[in-house]
């Protein structure tokens, strides 16, 4: 069986490391400032990650209230926005992904057509949202 890859896109607010442990793991990861313009709306990023098949990697907390006003999260909807919300301080968010590198892999084997994975990374605690 082939190796799982998950293509990332991380916000603007997301330090290199993160991206780069996601890599180093074997994942696809695409930055914001390398595709778009970082003072992009928040909507039209998520917007693009859900049409696009990204999981959002963010520190910024409105994507969840976000996905919800785009509908972007519901079962009818076509698209759905894929998201790890670190809620962790910014120095130790690589240290947290790949704590919770093997959740994030089981929760995206798991992930069935128009049902967003969601996943929140706090500083003690890693919260599936299903």
């Amino acid at each position: 069986m082939p190796p799982l890859v998950i293509s990332f896109f991380t916000d603007h607010c997301v330090p290199d490391s993160v991206g780069n442990a996601l890599m180093t793991a074997g994942h696809d990861v695409t930055r914001l400032r390398d595709v778009m313009d970082t003072k992009s709306a928040d909507p039209v990023i998520a917007v693009a990650c859900a049409q696009s098949g990204h999981v959002l990697v963010s520190h910024d907390p409105d994507f969840r209230r976000i996905a919800r006003d785009l509908r972007i999260t519901q079962r009818q909807y076509h698209n759905s926005l894929h998201r790890i919300q670190l809620r962790c301080p910014e120095p130790r968010g690589a240290e947290r992904i790949r704590e919770a590198l093997s959740l994030i892999e089981f929760e995206w084997g798991l992930v069935q057509p128009n049902r967003p994975m969601v996943i929140e990374i706090t500083d003690v605690a890693i919260r599936v949202c299903r």
